[in-house]
């Protein structure tokens, strides 16, 4: 790997450092957050070309938290999406095969082809009207309608790259790894876009993902799952996103990266471009979200989240010390440093915003009411499962929740 760092004038003002297997400088270019300066040219290493083979299986969430402990061991791109309202876990097998493998198959994901346009806006003015007028109820039964969909459509995938005729789908890995055709489809006036085109009023949601160590991730799940049979509508919100993705990521060296095997939880909701406006049940994910980091020492993904989760972090990185060492030497000036830089790496200042209503829109962890939407009736309260947190509710108990009504709709 290359990288270009500042210099003073009698060097020319930058220095070309190069680095290989084996320097230790390399395990804090690996991951730098950009701080360090800018990465010029990189070396992999290629393998055989293979093919990979992939089946779909939805079971019960039963036995969820032990079957996650495992199934990473047992797929080498096996990965799982749990549908908490629905009781429900998409595993996915994966693997590599050989070349000589009959199949020609092509992940074509639903979310990432071109749609028609109208429908998309569509889509996004029935999400906005759900989410601001709607009951649990109305959001728990359209929430049905994608995982349904999706399954009905194998998840994109297709045998030949044109029909779906069973699983196994046997393809090429670059047909199988890459995901969509929406980049490659034509110019037609916007009669068709791309889900993320800004052009248009598209169906919106946002992110948030952390790691949790292996090693933890069983008793994890068992709180989330406790929590969901608490407040199983709130669920909702997330099984119309298809639920909650578990992939697997390998400890690393790098200094900034995991410290030990862990499972990368990706967790999908809508959210209103509106400033300030609360999401419908943002308490769950609130929750979830810091169960995860204090009690179970999660890390966020550097780039898919909100303020407060980046508060503290550094210190959950064991050789943090060493990646500022290195951050020191290759930009002592801090030419390639920022003010946020500088507090998520724990150098000066905090990365939380303490005001008004900051809680609603993940820039602290609410301590009073005002830091949520008391007007509208959100609250600062403790969390239902872990009582340390501090979420934004319309609800000042959690009591039991029949869902006799939604089963009877």
């Amino acid at each position: 790997m290359r990288i270009v760092t500042p210099a003073p004038a009698s060097q020319g003002f930058a220095v070309v450092r190069e680095l290989s297997v084996g320097d230790p400088d390399l395990d804090a270019v690996k991951v730098s957050l950009g701080v360090l300066g800018v990465v010029s040219q990189v070396t992999l290493a290629l393998q055989p070309m293979f093919k990979r083979s992939v089946t779909f299986e939805k079971r019960d969430d039963t036995d969820f938290a032990s079957q996650a402990a495992m199934w990473g061991g047992l797929y080498e791109f096996g990965d799982m999406a749990w549908l908490p309202r629905q009781g429900k876990v998409i595993y996915r097998k994966d693997d590599r095969v050989p070349v000589s493998t009959k199949g020609n198959g092509l992940n074509d994901y639903l979310g990432f082809r071109s749609n028609p346009t109208l429908a998309l806006i569509t889509a996004r003015a029935t999400e906005e009207h759900l989410e601001e007028d709607g009951s649990d109820i109305a959001r728990c039964l359209a929430a049905r309608a994608p995982s349904v969909l999706f399954e009905l459509q194998a998840y994109g995938f297709t045998n030949d790259g044109s029909f779906f005729t069973g699983w196994p789908v046997v393809g090429f890995q670059n047909r199988i790894q890459a995901s969509g055709t929406c980049i490659s489809s034509p110019e037609d006036g916007l009669l068709s876009s791309c889900t993320w085109d800004p052009r248009i009023r598209s169906p919106f949601f946002y992110n948030s993902g952390f790691s949790v160590a292996l090693s933890k991730e069983p008793a994890f799940i068992a709180e989330m799952q406790k929590l969901r049979d608490l407040k199983p509508r709130a669920f909702c919100g997330l099984d119309a996103k298809l639920g909650v993705l578990l992939r697997y990521v390998r400890a690393s060296s790098a200094y900034l990266g995991k410290s030990e095997d862990s499972i990368d939880f990706d967790v999908t909701y809508y959210r209103s471009y509106t400033e300030g406006e609360p999401r419908a049940n943002s308490d769950v994910v609130d929750e979830i979200e810091q169960l995860a980091l204090r009690k179970y020492g999660a890390v966020p993904h550097w780039g898919k989240n909100r303020n407060f989760v980046f508060d503290g972090v550094i210190a959950k990185y064991p050789k943090a010390a060493e990646f500022l060492k290195v951050k020191a030497r290759y930009d002592p000036d801090g030419i390639f440093s920022s003010e946020w830089s500088d507090q998520v790496l724990g150098i000066k200042g905090s990365p939380n915003i303490v005001e008004k209503g900051c809680a609603i829109e993940g820039l602290c962890v609410c301590s009073k009411d005002s830091h949520c939407a008391p007007e509208k009736g959100y609250f600062c309260r403790p969390g239902t499962v872990f009582s340390e947190a501090r979420v934004c509710s319309t609800r000042a108990a959690f009591g039991d929740e029949s869902d006799d009504l939604l089963e009877e709709q």
